[in-house]
């Protein structure tokens, strides 16, 4: 089943499956889809065809998922990284091969979620 955008006629929607969400990268337009009905609930009306996300004022785009505790992915998996190295800085992970395989443990974390 193919949809546009009803807000700005993007013919490429995107589909949040994990909160049932169907969005629009374009525009922003965002809505709520209950699996069990079909009926769908208004998150974020978009901004007008052609306008700026500057123009939309206060009106945040709906991202999609993969929130990781509050931040968006790849802001923890910078956060994260620091963390690991300011721990390796003051001997409290005792050498890189540690710091290695909690890198490659916290980047796979982040590679599922984003």
């Amino acid at each position: 089943m193919d949809v546009a955008c009803p807000n700005c006629g993007n013919p490429n929607l995107d589909v949040d499956s994990q909160n049932s969400v169907v969005y629009c990268k374009k525009c922003g337009f965002a809505v709520r889809v209950d699996p069990n009905t079909g009926e769908t609930t208004p998150l974020n009306p978009g901004t007008q065809a052609g306008a700026s996300k500057e123009a939309a004022g206060s009106q945040e785009v709906y991202a999609g998922g993969g929130n990781i505790f509050g931040m968006d992915p790849f802001m923890f998996w910078m956060i994260g990284t620091a963390v690991l190295l300011f721990l390796t800085l003051f001997a409290v992970i005792p050498d890189l091969t540690w710091f290695l395989g909690l890198e490659v443990l916290l980047t796979a974390f982040w590679w599922m979620r984003r």
